[in-house]
């Protein structure tokens, strides 16, 4: 049967997965075909039932929230008298709704698969990719996020400079791959709250000799404060980690990371450091306070 569903919350993934198919069936690129399914479904059927001018497979990617208002029995019809030259596939953000008519036809007729952002998938993609190349996979994974399309232009970099030897080495990852920007700034968020000077110094030295100006700082730290505030009352309500991660449609690792140590701090204390933050960044746009001087007294618990 010609009928998938895609689910998950990292769409790069999910790409990487379309694409597959798409060079497994030999699909030409103008016969790949998107919609939404609101207020798309006739037409979806319309397109799939056709065959294209030239007998190639075609494959419609349908996106759908599962709150959509479609008569089901139509879809039905259409799959019990399937074309066998087109694959139609549903892609949804997150977990779909399983009580909808919806996800219990593509249950009952289709091919579901969950699209998870696991080390193992991400290091085979390295290893599928990279092909003949020689890379410290681990130590390559800890410079870039876990986004696909980073780790791919990253790699695309580093394969690009080192095309004669094809050796890359820890060094040319230093030298050529761009700086992971949202993983210190939550390393600098957790040593904040921890009250560890000394750590919070070193990686706030390193954000500067890197360029990085204290208001942007700062804003990256209150996008932090604040993650870690709706995660920690998201958990305290008995949601779990992959239902935060849809709720607030962030990576399940910054979730899992931020669960790991919310025992540090409670709700009042990120609401502290929240109005702090902007009270500095209100300062420091009216002149009242040095910008550098400013965050450090609020990187090491001083009153500003």
């Amino acid at each position: 049967m010609n009928l998938y569903l895609f689910y998950g919350d990292n769409k790069t993934i999910i790409n990487d997965k379309i694409k597959k198919m798409i060079d497994k069936y030999n699909i030409e690129e103008n016969n790949v075909i998107e919609y939404n399914l609101e207020n798309n479904l006739e037409t979806i059927i319309e397109e799939a039932s056709m065959n294209s001018l030239f007998g190639d497979n075609k494959l419609i990617i349908i996106k759908t929230s599962f709150k959509e208002d479609i008569d089901v029995n139509k879809l039905e019809e259409y799959i019990n008298n399937y074309n066998k030259h087109t694959y139609l596939i549903f892609v949804s953000d997150g977990k779909p709704d399983t009580r909808k008519k919806l996800y219990k036809l593509l249950s009952k007729y289709g091919n579901l698969e969950e699209i998870k952002s696991t080390d193992d998938y991400i290091k085979n993609y390295i290893k599928e990719y990279i092909k003949d190349y020689k890379i410290d996979i681990n130590y390559f994974l800890s410079k870039v996020s876990d986004n696909l399309d980073n780790i791919t232009n990253e790699l695309d970099k580093l394969m690009l400079y080192k095309l004669e030897d094809k050796n890359i080495t820890n060094k040319d990852i230093d030298d050529l791959v761009i700086y992971n920007v949202e993983e210190d700034i939550f390393s600098l968020t957790d040593s904040v709250i921890k009250k560890d000077n000394e750590r919070t110094l070193k990686l706030y030295n390193e954000f500067i000799n890197k360029s990085y100006e204290p208001i942007y700082i700062i804003g990256l730290l209150g996008n932090q404060f604040t993650l870690l505030f709706q995660v920690k009352k998201l958990y305290n309500m008995g949601k779990t980690n992959n239902d935060i991660a849809t709720i607030l449609g962030v990576h399940p690792y910054r979730v899992k990371l931020a669960i790991q140590n919310n025992y540090y701090y409670t709700e009042e204390d990120l609401i502290k450091y929240i109005h702090k933050l902007g009270v500095l960044d209100k300062n420091i746009k009216l002149g009242n306070i040095d910008k550098y001087l400013g965050l450090e007294l609020f990187l090491i618990n001083k009153d500003i």
